[in-house]
Protein backbone atom coordinates (compact mmCIF):
# COMPACT_ATOMS: atom_id res chain seq x y z
CA UNK A 1 0.00 0.00 0.00
CA UNK A 2 1.46 3.33 -1.04
CA UNK A 3 1.94 6.33 1.23
CA UNK A 4 -0.82 8.16 -0.65
CA UNK A 5 -3.22 5.26 -0.10
CA UNK A 6 -2.31 5.17 3.60
CA UNK A 7 -2.86 8.90 3.92
CA UNK A 8 -6.23 8.63 2.17
CA UNK A 9 -7.36 5.81 4.43
CA UNK A 10 -6.27 7.69 7.55
CA UNK A 11 -8.14 10.76 6.37
CA UNK A 12 -11.25 8.68 5.76
CA UNK A 13 -11.03 7.12 9.23
CA UNK A 14 -10.56 10.54 10.82
CA UNK A 15 -13.70 11.82 9.09
CA UNK A 16 -15.67 8.81 10.31
CA UNK A 17 -14.36 9.28 13.84
CA UNK A 18 -15.27 12.98 13.82
CA UNK A 19 -18.78 12.13 12.58
CA UNK A 20 -19.17 9.47 15.28
CA UNK A 21 -18.05 11.94 17.96
CA UNK A 22 -20.56 14.52 16.70
CA UNK A 23 -23.41 12.01 16.74
CA UNK A 24 -22.54 10.78 20.24
CA UNK A 25 -22.31 14.35 21.52
CA UNK A 26 -25.79 15.11 20.16
CA UNK A 27 -27.23 11.94 21.68
CA UNK A 28 -25.62 12.86 25.00
CA UNK A 29 -27.44 16.22 24.96
CA UNK A 30 -30.76 14.48 24.33
CA UNK A 31 -30.25 12.10 27.23
CA UNK A 32 -28.96 14.84 29.58
CA UNK A 33 -32.11 16.79 28.82
CA UNK A 34 -34.22 13.87 30.07
CA UNK A 35 -32.17 13.62 33.27
CA UNK A 36 -32.37 17.37 33.83
CA UNK A 37 -36.17 17.38 33.46
CA UNK A 38 -36.72 14.42 35.79
CA UNK A 39 -34.25 15.51 38.45
CA UNK A 40 -35.34 19.17 38.16
CA UNK A 41 -31.73 20.20 37.61
CA UNK A 42 -31.97 23.74 36.25
CA UNK A 43 -28.32 24.22 35.29
CA UNK A 44 -28.13 20.84 33.55
CA UNK A 45 -31.35 21.70 31.70
CA UNK A 46 -29.94 25.01 30.47
CA UNK A 47 -26.69 23.33 29.40
CA UNK A 48 -28.60 21.48 26.67
CA UNK A 49 -29.40 24.76 24.86
CA UNK A 50 -27.41 27.66 23.49
CA UNK A 51 -28.27 30.89 25.35
CA UNK A 52 -30.12 32.26 22.30
CA UNK A 53 -31.95 29.00 21.58
CA UNK A 54 -35.71 28.88 20.98
CA UNK A 55 -38.02 26.20 22.40
CA UNK A 56 -41.54 25.78 21.05
CA UNK A 57 -43.30 23.53 23.54
CA UNK A 58 -46.97 24.47 22.85
CA UNK A 59 -47.44 25.72 26.45
CA UNK A 60 -44.32 27.91 26.33
CA UNK A 61 -42.82 29.34 23.16
CA UNK A 62 -39.72 31.47 23.43
CA UNK A 63 -36.15 31.60 24.70
CA UNK A 64 -35.05 28.14 25.85
CA UNK A 65 -33.26 29.33 29.01
CA UNK A 66 -36.39 31.22 30.03
CA UNK A 67 -38.33 28.02 29.31
CA UNK A 68 -35.98 26.17 31.67
CA UNK A 69 -36.60 28.70 34.44
CA UNK A 70 -40.34 28.27 33.95
CA UNK A 71 -40.67 24.50 33.53
CA UNK A 72 -38.17 23.15 36.09
CA UNK A 73 -40.00 24.68 39.11
CA UNK A 74 -43.28 23.51 37.54
CA UNK A 75 -42.01 19.93 37.34
CA UNK A 76 -40.79 20.17 40.93
CA UNK A 77 -44.38 20.71 42.07
CA UNK A 78 -45.33 17.10 41.26
CA UNK A 79 -44.14 13.85 42.78
CA UNK A 80 -42.02 12.76 39.85
CA UNK A 81 -41.80 12.49 36.09
CA UNK A 82 -40.07 10.23 33.61
CA UNK A 83 -38.84 11.47 30.25
CA UNK A 84 -37.65 8.81 27.82
CA UNK A 85 -36.01 9.81 24.52
CA UNK A 86 -35.47 7.22 21.80
CA UNK A 87 -34.86 6.68 18.08
CA UNK A 88 -32.71 9.76 17.39
CA UNK A 89 -32.20 10.31 13.65
CA UNK A 90 -29.32 12.71 13.10
CA UNK A 91 -28.53 14.45 9.83
CA UNK A 92 -25.24 16.31 10.10
CA UNK A 93 -24.67 19.44 8.03
CA UNK A 94 -21.32 21.01 8.96
CA UNK A 95 -21.65 22.70 12.35
CA UNK A 96 -25.40 22.15 12.37
CA UNK A 97 -27.53 19.03 12.57
CA UNK A 98 -31.20 18.29 11.98
CA UNK A 99 -32.40 15.82 14.61
CA UNK A 100 -35.69 14.00 15.08
CA UNK A 101 -36.25 11.91 18.20
CA UNK A 102 -39.22 10.28 19.91
CA UNK A 103 -40.19 11.03 23.49
CA UNK A 104 -42.47 9.50 26.10
CA UNK A 105 -43.32 11.37 29.31
CA UNK A 106 -45.10 10.20 32.45
CA UNK A 107 -46.14 12.85 34.98
CA UNK A 108 -47.17 11.49 38.41
CA UNK A 109 -49.45 14.22 39.75
CA UNK A 110 -50.82 14.20 43.34
CA UNK A 111 -54.55 14.81 43.71
CA UNK A 112 -55.59 17.90 45.65
CA UNK A 113 -58.25 16.07 47.71
CA UNK A 114 -55.73 14.71 50.22
CA UNK A 115 -56.22 11.13 49.04
CA UNK A 116 -53.47 8.68 48.16
CA UNK A 117 -54.51 8.78 44.52
CA UNK A 118 -52.47 10.27 41.69
CA UNK A 119 -53.08 11.32 38.11
CA UNK A 120 -50.73 9.50 35.76
CA UNK A 121 -50.47 11.73 32.69
CA UNK A 122 -48.88 9.95 29.72
CA UNK A 123 -47.78 11.94 26.67
CA UNK A 124 -46.00 10.83 23.51
CA UNK A 125 -44.47 12.74 20.65
CA UNK A 126 -41.31 13.87 18.89
CA UNK A 127 -38.67 16.54 19.23
CA UNK A 128 -37.69 18.14 15.92
CA UNK A 129 -34.44 19.96 16.65
CA UNK A 130 -31.72 21.97 15.01
CA UNK A 131 -28.44 21.53 16.88
CA UNK A 132 -25.45 23.81 16.44
CA UNK A 133 -21.81 23.21 17.33
CA UNK A 134 -20.08 26.21 18.90
CA UNK A 135 -16.56 26.11 20.33
CA UNK A 136 -16.65 22.34 20.00
CA UNK A 137 -19.92 21.97 21.94
CA UNK A 138 -23.17 20.69 20.44
CA UNK A 139 -26.32 22.23 21.90
CA UNK A 140 -29.91 22.75 20.81
CA UNK A 141 -30.47 25.91 18.77
CA UNK A 142 -34.18 25.42 18.08
CA UNK A 143 -36.61 22.81 19.37
CA UNK A 144 -40.10 22.19 18.05
CA UNK A 145 -42.16 19.77 20.12
CA UNK A 146 -44.63 17.59 18.20
CA UNK A 147 -47.36 15.89 20.27
CA UNK A 148 -48.69 12.58 18.97
CA UNK A 149 -50.98 11.33 21.77
CA UNK A 150 -51.89 11.72 25.42
CA UNK A 151 -53.99 10.05 28.11
CA UNK A 152 -54.62 10.36 31.84
CA UNK A 153 -55.53 7.82 34.54
CA UNK A 154 -56.37 8.22 38.23
CA UNK A 155 -54.33 5.60 40.05
CA UNK A 156 -53.48 4.75 43.68
CA UNK A 157 -49.91 4.98 44.90
CA UNK A 158 -48.85 1.37 44.44
CA UNK A 159 -45.16 1.24 45.39
CA UNK A 160 -44.19 -0.61 48.55
CA UNK A 161 -40.83 1.19 48.73
CA UNK A 162 -40.56 3.61 51.71
CA UNK A 163 -40.38 7.15 50.39
CA UNK A 164 -37.13 7.84 52.26
CA UNK A 165 -35.41 4.76 50.80
CA UNK A 166 -32.37 5.29 48.59
CA UNK A 167 -34.17 3.39 45.81
CA UNK A 168 -36.83 6.11 45.47
CA UNK A 169 -36.05 8.76 42.88
CA UNK A 170 -35.40 12.25 44.22
CA UNK A 171 -34.85 15.69 42.75
CA UNK A 172 -31.40 17.26 42.36
CA UNK A 173 -29.11 17.16 44.25
CA UNK A 174 -30.55 14.49 46.57
CA UNK A 175 -30.98 11.77 43.96
CA UNK A 176 -28.58 8.84 44.04
CA UNK A 177 -27.24 9.67 40.56
CA UNK A 178 -25.50 12.76 41.96
CA UNK A 179 -23.38 10.51 44.19
CA UNK A 180 -21.50 9.20 41.16
CA UNK A 181 -18.86 6.65 42.13
CA UNK A 182 -19.60 7.39 45.80
CA UNK A 183 -22.50 4.93 45.54
CA UNK A 184 -19.81 2.36 46.31
CA UNK A 185 -19.84 3.76 49.86
CA UNK A 186 -23.62 3.75 50.37
CA UNK A 187 -24.33 1.37 53.27
CA UNK A 188 -26.27 -1.80 52.46
CA UNK A 189 -29.30 -2.56 54.63
CA UNK A 190 -29.81 -6.36 54.47
CA UNK A 191 -33.28 -7.34 53.23
CA UNK A 192 -34.20 -10.93 52.51
CA UNK A 193 -36.85 -10.19 49.92
CA UNK A 194 -40.56 -9.41 49.94
CA UNK A 195 -43.71 -10.89 48.45
CA UNK A 196 -44.13 -8.30 45.71
CA UNK A 197 -46.86 -10.21 43.89
CA UNK A 198 -48.86 -10.85 47.07
CA UNK A 199 -48.83 -7.15 47.93
CA UNK A 200 -50.04 -6.25 44.43
CA UNK A 201 -52.81 -8.88 44.56
CA UNK A 202 -53.97 -7.62 47.95
CA UNK A 203 -54.24 -4.06 46.66
CA UNK A 204 -56.44 -5.12 43.77
CA UNK A 205 -58.42 -7.97 45.34
CA UNK A 206 -61.64 -5.91 45.21
CA UNK A 207 -61.34 -5.61 41.43
CA UNK A 208 -61.39 -9.41 41.17
CA UNK A 209 -64.43 -9.66 43.46
CA UNK A 210 -62.47 -11.24 46.32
Amino acid sequence: MTADMNAGRIEQLERKLAEWEDRESIRDVLYRYARAADRCDLELFKSCYHPDAIDIHWFFNGNAHEFAEYVVPLLAEISNSQHSITNPIIKLDGDRAFVESQWYVLHHIPMEDGSANFIDQQLEGRYVDVFEKRDGQWRILRRQTVVESGREFVVPQSTDVPQDHVSVGQRAPRDLVYSGMAILDVPIIPINGADLWGAARARHAHAAGQ
